[in-house]
């Protein structure tokens, strides 16, 4: 079709019969043959179309044969990985839209609200002198004094102004100050702990490379990613639930997706290794897992989807934990493996609690894992500017609704397995009903 002075006449008129006229006798244009002009066919001039010129192109080659700047990727049926039967992937990146009840089908997992009993007496067990203004200084340190000033991420969008066009900022990270806050929050800890004998039997590794799979109902799921932080003892956490809880379990019947199969977020891939690593080698000492430690990427999900983020990471830790202490086959394990896990992401906490009792995820029916998980608990709150208001108050963003119980929780997921706590709860109770 071309566009013609005519046919564009048409749009002054938008009815549609006109449009439909001009259309019948304007809308075709028939292209006249291209003739020779004398001149050039006299002296033998050849003429060739436009459209039968074809460029030729070469190959550029790097002056450097293996270069790898310029390597060309392999096929991933070619790399030595490649296998031809697929299975699922998850990493930070696949969300589990139904949360909580999608990962107890995944783990095979009674599910319980709140922290574990023998965690939840911990809470505020231990007073912290000038707590307050401890934790204030190390929310600023991370929030305000730090002279990094990276690219930042535009706002949410502002219900008032949802079309407010927000002016470029740049500043510390999310991620990086989660990082100084975590770090100063553990570094307190070690201080209210230091007195204990069994002091010298925590420390914590950063980066800790796992590698790890599941066999559910046939089909293995793989996680191939390191724990931002992994908090490890000399001796394993003590079960949070005693044996009669894990014989009870039996009766427990998990709730049903159908018709929907709980791996439907997974990803799949062909390109994998079925390998069961913990990060640590065998000549290792303190390598007993407390407490994982992880900081979200993505800030756009709810909290269920944080909640089964961890549970997969605890699952898949532990289970790579069991298969190198009692084997590569083994399927109920004689002895449980507990794991803690905390999510912290700009002052939001989220606890989670995980007690490895079964392998075996061929089926509903026999003896299920524990999953604990809690409310998130949130140190601080951070109001966005409003500059539209012309207010100098509302310009910047603030910190507001400072809560020290976040870190009360926190140090009582510390302070589980110590045993110095027994004594110190004794004594408290004990003063306890003497005052009374």
């Amino acid at each position: 079709m071309r566009l013609t002075r005519t046919l564009l006449a048409g749009l002054r008129d938008c009815t549609v019969r006109n449009w439909k006229k001009v259309w019948k006798y304007q809308g075709k244009y028939f292209d006249q043959p291209y003739t020779i002009p004398e001149a050039l066919a006299s002296k033998g001039i050849p003429v060739i179309k436009v459209n039968d010129i074809k460029p030729v192109y070469t190959k550029w080659v790097p002056p450097v044969s293996d270069d790898p700047r310029f390597a060309e990727p392999i096929p991933p049926e070619k790399q030595e990985d490649w296998k031809p039967e697929p299975v699922y992937v998850h990493h930070d990146n696949v969300r589990l839209f139904e949360g909580i009840k999608q990962v107890c089908l995944i783990a095979k997992a009674q599910p319980f609200e709140g922290f574990p009993p023998s965690v939840d007496k911990l809470i505020g067990a231990m007073d912290v002198p000038d707590k307050d203004m401890i934790l204030q200084r190390y929310i600023m340190q991370s929030q305000v004094w730090n002279t990094d000033e990276d690219n930042l991420p535009k706002p949410p969008p502002h219900p008032d102004k949802p079309r407010w066009k927000w002016v470029k900022q740049v500043g510390i990270t999310h991620v990086k100050s989660t990082q100084i806050l975590v770090r100063n929050l553990l570094r307190l800890c070690q201080i209210q702990t230091a007195q204990f004998p069994s002091f010298t039997g925590r420390k914590y590794i950063l980066d800790v490379p796992i590698y790890s799979h599941i066999m559910y109902t046939g089909k293995a799921i793989i996680m191939k990613e390191p724990l931002d932080i992994l908090l490890t003892s000399d001796q394993d956490l003590p079960p949070f639930a005693d044996e009669n809880a894990v014989d009870a379990s039996v009766l427990y019947k998990i709730p049903d997706m159908w018709p929907i199969f709980p791996t439907v977020d997974f990803l799949k891939t062909n390109n994998y290794e079925i390998l069961s690593n913990t990060g640590f080698s065998s000549d290792m000492k303190l390598t007993c897992p407390h407490t994982i430690i992880q900081f979200p990427r993505k800030t756009h999900w709810e909290v269920k989807h944080y909640q089964a983020a961890q549970i997969m990471s605890c699952l898949m830790y532990t289970a790579a934990l069991a298969r190198k202490r009692f084997g590569e086959h083994v399927k109920i394990l004689p002895k449980p493996i507990c794991v803690q896990h905390v999510s912290v992401e700009q002052g939001k906490f989220l606890f989670a609690f995980f007690q490895l009792n079964t392998l075996d995820f061929e089926s509903d029916s026999g003896i299920k894992n524990f999953i604990w998980t809690a409310d998130r608990s949130d140190l601080y709150s951070e109001t966005h500017p409003q500059p539209w208001l012309k207010d100098p108050l509302l310009e910047k963003s603030k910190i507001v609704d400072y809560d020290p119980v976040a870190f009360d929780r926190f140090l009582a997921v510390y302070l589980n397995g110590f045993p110095e706590m027994s004594s110190i709860l004794q004594k408290q109770t004990e003063k306890a009903t003497a005052s009374s």
